[in-house]
């Protein structure tokens, strides 16, 4: 499944979107600048197939900017880097997997309420840095959003990423209405994707997406008293790499599972740290899984990790 296509289901800097998603996010009012950093670390656990003896940790970074933040047809750009680091003696698995990407976009204004969002980038996913040739791709996406007012618009989109789990060599097209139904709810309707948020009251927030055709990620989030919120989420993840001594045509694939709980401080306007978020979590990954092939329809199993318990901590800030 394509990442693009839950434009506009999120407001914030995502960890582990490709560049040209990051840029397809809605900006924050008045902001030019986002940036983060994720760390994640799991205890140690072993493989299913050989009880060899595994561990991950993955580190994360992300940013992007825009020129005039004043101006939803800025130019912008954006750069994201993510690094899973296996530790285990077991050489079916790399010692590290590494995918970075970069990205440029141009908005245009068709007319009053219609805008033209172009965005062209590539990356690199391996477990070589930078030394494997087949594992550079290209990003490019073209978005027309068409506003309807009142919080209510749609979009279409045709999205190229060529490390894309599914399909990743073809162009892939998608939809997304979007609508507010009052000061609490909104959501948005499209293929593949559809979500719903809804805030009961001042201090709860609730998220659920669907992925077609069976993925749900979910979240909710409770404020106990300015700036500190605590939350609850569970997620599904899916990353593909290319491995130098694989098959052009194969790649070595990651899908994990996880829930989590932590606490967040959020700086507040006025505060010595405006724009800042730090979210401090523990959780449990489940159904990992690493496998071999071209893409998500066509898959061999190289090793499935034992269930473990992990510590994540990550920080954003925006101005």
């Amino acid at each position: 499944m394509f990442s693009l296509i839950v434009t506009g289901l999120f407001t914030s800097l995502v960890f582990g979107q490709t560049a040209s998603t990051m840029l397809a996010n809605p900006w924050a009012q008045d902001r030019a600048v986002e940036v983060a950093v994720d760390v994640w670390g799991q205890s140690e656990g072993d493989t299913d197939q050989t009880g060899m003896d595994v561990r991950l940790s993955r580190y994360q970074a992300a940013g992007r900017w825009r020129l005039d933040p004043s101006d939803i047809l800025s130019p912008s750009m954006a750069i994201g880097a993510h690094r899973l680091d296996i530790h285990s003696p077991d050489t079916a698995l790399p010692q590290r997997l590494v995918d970075v990407s970069f990205a440029g976009s141009m908005v245009f204004e068709v007319d009053q309420d219609t805008t033209l969002q172009i965005i062209l980038g590539g990356g690199y996913a391996g477990d070589n840095a930078f030394g494997d040739g087949s594992a550079y791709y290209g990003l490019a996406d073209l978005i027309a959003t068409r506003s309807l007012g009142e919080g209510r618009g749609y979009k279409f989109i045709l999205d190229y990423n060529g490390n894309r789990t599914i399909f990743p060599d073809i162009p892939l097209p998608g939809f997304i209405y979007y609508d507010r139904l009052d000061d609490q709810t909104t959501y948005t309707l499209g293929f593949p994707a559809s979500s719903i948020t809804w805030k009961p009251n001042g201090r709860t927030t609730l998220r659920a997406t669907y992925f077609i055709p069976t993925t749900i990620n979910a979240l909710i989030e409770y404020e106990l008293a300015e700036p500190w919120w605590v939350y609850a989420s569970f997620e599904n993840s899916l990353n593909a790499y290319k491995v130098d001594s694989d098959r052009s045509n194969r790649r070595l694939l990651f899908a994990q599972q996880r829930i989590e709980g932590g606490v967040v401080w959020r700086g507040r306007e006025g505060d010595s740290f405006p724009g800042v978020e730090v979210r401090v979590a523990c959780g449990y990954a489940f159904n990992q899984e690493f496998t071999r092939g071209f893409d998500v329809r066509d898959t061999d199993t190289v090793r499935d990790i034992s269930d473990e318990p992990y510590v994540r901590v990550a920080v954003t800030s925006r101005f």
